[in-house]
């Protein structure tokens, strides 16, 4: 049998996971047509659409990451 450590793969994917949404976030940002139409109002919309994108990918996949023991 082989003992060895496992990687941390949990992490590397929660890492890349949030890498990922946040370069979506700046790509949406950057390439918004009227930047001086960002306002404080459009920003929160954007900040609950990611929240709750967020929480939608952890509840789908917690099952497979957290299996109960």
């Amino acid at each position: 049998m082989n003992n060895a450590p496992q990687p941390p793969r949990r992490r590397h994917r929660a890492v890349i996971l949030i890498l990922m949404m946040l370069l979506g976030v700046a790509f949406v940002v950057f390439t918004f047509p009227g930047p001086a139409d960002l306002n404080g109002r459009s920003l929160i919309a954007l900040g609950v659409a990611v929240a709750v994108a967020a929480i939608g990918g952890i509840a789908f996949s917690w099952a497979r990451y957290f299996p109960r023991r």
